[in-house]
């Protein structure tokens, strides 16, 4: 068994929440018959799932991304707004069948308000115009007496939204997608456009650009021309089992630690406050440093089949990936925020079908870093370490660690990800052990939906054993 010692050292910056968001996009059973379904039973008055919205409660999210992901490329919001009779079904030429409006910009933003969440919207690029979003932006927000603030009133939403946070296109440097932007100089030259209508319409929102893993030919022109009015880059990170069962996920995770690493050395190069902003754009230039948001990611192994493996089944050892990603958003301080995708049902933490639903294995890694992760960030510095030998010439580190300062106490977070051996740690503080192991490809389903904890408490610089594939929590004991 290898014996690990770890060294805390607290600093002043604060963690911050959004880094629990989530994302919902018109595909598959994701909306409808997971979060919307008008005729089952255990909907409410509004036609959410009550059973998942309770789960989704549990996971609190302070952010949740809407409409889209790829589906924005077509998707128009007037469609979906005002009476049911009213909207416009189309057909969805991204995902196959139909694009149905029902859950609309105003369902979705009840929705995030009846789980506390802050809406997050995505405009559409590819077949919309820079005109309509910032109407979409003045139906949301509008306070006036203009038609689309009116027009919302008329739907009967008399309050604004108060939509902070709006994408500006998603993943255009994606060629086969819908759309002309694959081209870095015809986005840039459109999404200035969009910032225009949309920042002239309401001076107040926060703005994240498509940043790519392609740091000089896409982000650093991006950056290079439109850095004083990005609030966030964002980059999309999806990892997967292969090349090894296992083990595969977490020599993505490598990956996405060293494009983070990237993304820090590149948006570094820029002011933190905005140089030579033109006033006679009449709107204020982003108010805070550029950050990264990581505004998708998850496990998806993607399959040519029609159904593109967009249905998992989680395994434990998945929400030890997921622990350890997480653990990796606490550690960056250039990452202000992220979003799983997605919820429900597809590449999600909750499953749902007509009788009612359950949470996957990531669920648990997801809903107890929310409850605990939260204050000022402490580092942790580890002796006596080691990797684990994953093949002739891949090594991933047998330990991921964050922690966090909080009301006095620390949190200290550390998850085992050598699935053969247990690790001796000497905990540097009296604390409340909360761990978590199972088998690593144990599934949840209806009959076995968790994984329970064992709890214990030891005193300051106790050894204790981290069990294989484990993720475990020390919370310090009150003095």
């Amino acid at each position: 068994m290898h014996t690990v010692s770890l060294s805390l050292s607290p600093n002043e910056r604060t963690i911050n929440p959004n880094i629990f968001g989530q994302f919902i996009e018109h595909l598959g059973t994701c909306i409808y018959g997971g979060i919307y379904d008008e005729l089952n039973p255990l909907s409410n008055e509004n036609h959410l799932r009550t059973d998942v919205l309770e789960k989704i409660r549990r996971l609190s999210p302070p952010t949740i991304r809407f409409p889209g992901g790829t589906v924005v490329n077509i998707y128009h919001f007037e469609d979906a707004i005002g009476p049911v009779s009213d909207k416009k079904t189309k057909k969805n030429l991204v995902w196959g069948g139909d694009l149905r409006p029902e859950f609309g910009p105003c369902e979705f933003a009840m929705f995030c308000k009846s789980v506390g969440a802050e809406p997050m919207i995505c405009v559409n690029m590819a077949s919309g115009t820079p005109e309509e979003a910032g109407n979409f932006v003045d139906y949301m927000n509008g306070t006036g007496n203009t038609y689309y603030s009116n027009l919302r009133r008329k739907h009967g939403f008399d309050e604004p939204f108060n939509v902070k946070y709006w994408c500006v296109g998603n993943e255009c440097y994606a060629e086969p997608d819908i759309g002309i932007q694959n081209d870095v100089q015809i986005y840039i030259r459109d999404a200035r456009e969009f910032i225009k209508f949309m920042k002239l319409t309401d001076p107040s929102i926060e703005l994240i650009l498509v940043g790519s893993d392609n740091m000089d030919g896409w982000n650093k022109p991006v950056l290079d021309q439109l850095g004083n009015f990005c609030d966030y880059l964002s980059y999309h990170f999806y990892a997967a089992h292969s090349p090894h069962p296992l083990y595969g996920t977490f020599l993505a995770e490598k990956v996405f630690q060293e494009k983070v690493r990237e993304f820090t050395s590149l948006i570094q190069t820029y002011p933190s406050e905005p140089q030579n902003h033109n006033p006679w754009y009449r709107f204020p230039a982003r108010k805070h440093p550029i950050s990264l948001m990581i505004d998708e990611w998850n496990i998806w192994d993607y399959k040519d089949d029609g159904a593109y493996g967009l249905y998992m089944n989680y395994a434990w050892k998945d929400a030890v990936w997921v622990a350890s990603m997480i653990n990796t958003f606490i550690n960056e301080p250039l990452i202000s925020g992220a979003n799983m995708a997605q919820l429900v049902n597809v590449l999600s933490p909750i499953l749902s079908d007509g009788t009612g639903s359950y949470e996957q294995m990531i669920f648990i890694p997801l809903e107890f870093y929310r409850k605990n992760a939260s204050g000022t960030h402490v580092c942790v510095e580890l002796s006596g370490a080691y990797d684990i030998q994953v093949s002739d010439d891949a090594f991933i580190p047998a330990l991921s660690c964050a922690c966090c300062l909080n009301d006095g106490r620390k949190t200290l977070f550390i998850v085992n990800r050598d699935f053969s051996s247990s690790v001796s740690v000497r905990i540097p503080f009296d604390a409340e052990a909360t761990v978590f192991s199972a088998d690593p490809e144990a599934i949840a389903n209806k009959q076995n939906a968790s994984v329970s904890p064992s709890l214990s408490s030891l005193s300051e610089d106790s050894s204790f054993i981290l069990p294989a594939g484990s993720i475990c929590i020390f919370k310090e004991m009150k003095q």
